[in-house]
């Protein structure tokens, strides 16, 4: 029975793909708008544009792996995953700014109730200390959209374009979004909630943490503060930027520190989502259609790394790095995934994040060649780190034989392929996703 419901849920949440595979790039400019409030100008509007298609394959992609990854066998925690993918379509569609808020604020809960009840040891900390965070963000933004409504009276975001930058206190504004959407993401130093979050929510929760909820934050920047404040993003760039590599350098370093694969994995997150930031601070088209496609690229190699992070803590019982050695002798196939991923992480040409890495490296080295030299290095310890969590569980001295050492069997290794699927597409051919980026960012509101 739990089989059944578990093949009918993927089902379900394959439906919005299977839609979008079908209708195809005749999604670009649906727009539906219903008067829901008009005395207080809120309108359920959805509209698809280009940035908002190349996220929803995202999200469509992602959860349907998810599920079929998970080992959970719960109605609840089907429930909430479904419940999850329909709110994040409705945010990425979303272009009114009250459906926007409450599409951004209402996906809190299912995540929150998938760390508490199927985390960790510690799962209620890290969970409360997880939504503290969130609705601290929550508040500046509520803030933020009543500071534009009062000026502008319309939540309409393609109307708010023209009066959003001249509204009264509009750096303050600015600034109340850019918080919301820098804790959820996370930008350095807003990342204090992300390891033992990360960490002690079960798998299939991680990766929806780390694949799909940080690009919701990178998206909110994109759609508010780059599109409706340019100047005063223009002029906060050199902070924003300088904050970002630090976020970079200290994700680095503290995954090179850790002795957890896990906590390895997250703080790998956390240095690379940062260096998605620092491509879409700097005022250039070539880093920011990187930092665009980096973090699709993000999502689709993060998901890989914890899927098999996750088979890893299942077959070992634990996540500590350093106990076990010389894996590759007794799961083979398992040893060459999480090599692929790795690959994939560390930016190898020919794989997904090595185009992405280029074109935010040349647009930043453009800008400040300094920059550009400092993260530079940071893929060089991105290969450091990485290639010693490889090296540790799987190509030392063999230890002694367990028998929970099982090898992947068919069904993991059908929901490791779509990954790795997308990683040498993205890689070798990922022209049709640039150009959709070409159309997605928002520099002609920037010069």
């Amino acid at each position: 029975m739990d089989n059944i419901r578990k093949k009918l849920t993927i089902l379900l949440s394959l439906i919005p793909l299977l839609f979008m595979l079908f209708s195809g790039l005749n999604l670009l400019g649906t727009d539906l708008t219903y008067n829901f409030l008009p005395s207080l100008s809120i309108q359920f509007h959805i509209h698809i544009d280009s940035l908002a298609l190349l996220f929803l394959y995202l999200v469509n992609i992602l959860i349907p792996i998810t599920l079929s990854a998970t080992t959970l066998q719960s109605r609840a925690f089907y429930s909430l995953v479904l419940l999850l993918q329909w709110l994040l379509i409705g945010f990425f569609t979303a272009y009114d700014l009250v459906f926007f808020t409450f599409f951004f604020e209402a996906m809190l809960l299912p995540l929150y109730f998938v760390i508490t009840i199927w985390g960790g040891e510690n799962r209620q900390a890290a969970a409360f200390k997880f939504l503290i965070y969130m609705i601290a963000g929550s508040v500046f933004m509520i803030a933020a959209l009543l500071g534009l409504f009062i000026h502008a009276h319309t939540f309409n975001l393609a109307e708010l374009i023209p009066f959003a930058a001249k509204a009264p206190y509009a750096e303050l504004i600015c600034g109340a979004f850019l918080l919301a959407f820098a804790v959820k993401t996370p930008l350095f130093p807003f990342h204090a909630w992300l390891p033992d979050t990360y960490c002690q929510a079960p798998t299939s929760g991680t990766i929806l943490l780390s694949a799909i909820l940080s690009k919701a934050g990178i998206y909110g920047i994109i759609r508010i503060n780059l599109a409706l404040f340019p100047k005063i993003m223009t002029l906060w760039s050199p902070l924003l930027l300088a904050l970002a590599i630090a976020g970079v350098l200290y994700g680095a370093f503290a995954a090179w520190s850790q002795t957890d694969f896990k906590r390895l994995i997250a703080y790998s997150s956390l240095s690379h989502i940062n260096f998605v930031l620092a491509g879409l601070f700097v005022w250039n088209e070539i880093a920011q259609s990187g930092a665009i496609l980096q973090a699709l690229n993000h999502s689709v190699t993060i998901t890989g790394l914890f899927l098999v992070s996750g088979w890893l803590e299942l077959r070992l019982q634990n996540t500590a790095m350093g106990q076990v050695h010389g894996l590759a002798k007794y799961l083979p196939t398992l040893c060459w995934i999480t090599l692929f991923f790795v690959l994939s992480s560390v930016a190898l040409p020919g794989l997904n994040n090595f185009i992405g890495e280029v074109m935010v490296l040349l647009g930043i080295f453009i800008h400040t060649p300094w920059y550009a030299a400092i993260l530079a290095l940071t893929v060089i310890f991105s290969v450091l780190y990485m290639l010693r969590f490889m090296q540790s569980l799987y190509f030392e001295t063999p230890s002694a034989f367990q028998q929970s050492w099982i090898d992947l069997g068919r069904r993991e290794i059908l929901v490791a392929l779509p990954l790795i699927g997308l990683i040498l597409w993205l890689g070798i051919y990922p022209a049709p996703v640039l150009k959709q980026i070409d159309t997605a960012i928002p520099m002609e509101k920037t010069s």
